[in-house]
């Protein structure tokens, strides 16, 4: 009886080469996912739109549309970090996913997908008819949210810290009865700034609805403006 080579029996194992779309697809499975489960539903809300912009590729990879993809994850990466109402646990797992994501697609030779947010100092000086203006409300807006707020020390300054872009600073104080400082700005900081305001007239509150044209009053200043009012009526 014929003995046979036992190679004759051997498996021969066949590497099936993955496609950058069944990457893709594993990265959205097994990492994506993933931590878009841990997000509260404001932040999933918006994570979920991200996701349907990556799920195309993952059956044929597009470069248009990888863009497109990294620009929707760029404008909700930067969003989640700049809103003041979410966590920083949560502003965390959003930072988590924006690196590996970045990692991701960097080892397959790709761009760059989410730019690093730089912060900067904005150093902002108050001054009331050329003295200082001390315990002033200083809120940093970026597209009708809250990004930053402080207020004015006896020297009249403030120290925010900012992502680059583009914002709505305020500088408000209720001087006396009826009357405040209400001063807003539009800004673009690129780098390091410094920002002074010199205010010379107070305004009422009718003058300050006026300068906002229905606009509604950033909370800071409308709760500020609600208490004078309650203590005006008292």
């Amino acid at each position: 009886m014929q003995i046979e080579d036992w190679k004759t029996f051997k498996k021969i194992e066949v590497d099936i080469q993955k496609s950058l779309s069944d990457e893709i697809h594993d990265f959205l499975t097994k990492v994506f996912n993933v931590y878009l489960i841990k997000l509260p539903l404001q932040v999933f809300k918006q994570f979920e739109i991200v996701r349907d912009k990556l799920i195309p590729l993952t059956s044929r990879f597009d470069q248009d549309k990888y863009n497109e993809y990294c620009d929707s994850f760029s404008k909700v990466y930067r969003s989640v970090l700049l809103d003041k109402s979410v966590s920083d646990d949560i502003k965390k797992l959003v930072l988590e996913l924006a690196t590996k994501t970045n990692n991701f697609f960097i080892s397959r030779n790709m761009t760059l997908c989410i730019k690093e947010i730089r912060y900067y100092s904005v150093k902002v000086k108050a001054l009331f008819t050329d003295k200082s203006l001390a315990d002033a409300i200083v809120v940093i807006e970026s597209e009708g949210r809250v990004v930053s707020s402080t207020k004015t020390d006896p020297n009249g300054m403030a120290y925010i810290e900012v992502p680059e872009g583009k914002y709505t600073i305020y500088l408000y104080k209720n001087i006396e009865e009826g009357k405040y400082i209400y001063e807003e700005r539009d800004i673009v900081v690129p780098q390091d700034s410094e920002i002074i305001f010199k205010v010379y007239e107070t305004k009422t509150r009718s003058d300050i609805e006026k300068e906002r044209e229905g606009r509604p009053l950033i909370r800071e200043v409308s709760e500020s403006l609600e208490e004078s009012r309650g203590g005006e009526s008292s």
